[in-house]
């Protein structure tokens, strides 16, 4: 996929976090620098910061929990958010949602527990007067989470992206948008090593 220059342009930190007003046909580039690295990711309406990034609603309209290239991420009010314009990995997540220091402090105890991605969002967002409760079930970019014929679900195996693979996404409306780069080392999802990412944004045609 041809890119034009863009606007903006981070590294966001191993375990680090980020987020940004997109405007409606802007494309949002999500690369993973050195490869295993899941992305966390919710989106809000800019204009009405009280609809948001809907999981349940995206599997449902979508037909899948695997959500790739032409897949729509879909808001609380089942309307178009973004839509994915290019994945160079083809699995992504959106029923796992995003670890916590209080989740991990269930699933590995309380020594080995750390911040996670519902703290990173918490910090991305609150320049907008946003808190978590704000912070709906998020979209797992890059993350495998198995689903077993039997139901049994589990995190069995490292992200399966590489260094240079990357997610495109466009806007469809004008959003706040906030990534959560994994900072999880207790299971695989980040390779139980977190890395950095690329993000950067470009104009596109709404």
């Amino acid at each position: 996929m041809q890119y034009t220059k863009p606007s903006r342009e981070d590294v966001i930190p191993a375990r680090g976090h980020w987020a940004a007003e997109l405007r409606a046909g802007e494309l949002l580039r999500i690369e993973d620098l050195e490869g295993s690295q899941a992305v966390d990711l919710v989106c809000y309406d800019l204009t009405d910061l009280r609809e948001k990034f809907w999981a349940a609603h995206t599997a449902k309209l979508n037909g899948t929990i695997y959500v790739s290239t032409g897949h729509v991420l879909y808001s609380d009010k089942a309307r178009p958010m973004m839509t994915i314009v290019e994945d160079t990995v083809g699995v992504n997540d959106v029923i796992c949602g995003s670890c916590s220091y209080a989740l991990d402090v269930v699933r590995y105890g309380e020594s080995q527990a750390a911040r996670g991605c519902m703290e990173n969002f918490e910090d991305a967002v609150r320049p907008w007067g946003l808190a978590r409760s704000d912070i709906p079930m998020c979209f797992n970019i890059f993350l495998r989470y198995l689903v077993e014929p039997d139901g049994t679900v589990s995190i069995d195996h490292e992200p399966p992206s590489g260094p240079g693979d990357h997610m495109t996404l466009r806007a469809e409306r004008d959003l706040l948008v906030a990534i959560s780069n994994c900072p999880q080392e207790n299971n695989p999802c980040t390779g139980f090593n977190p890395t950095p990412l690329r993000v950067s944004v470009h104009p596109g045609t709404p």
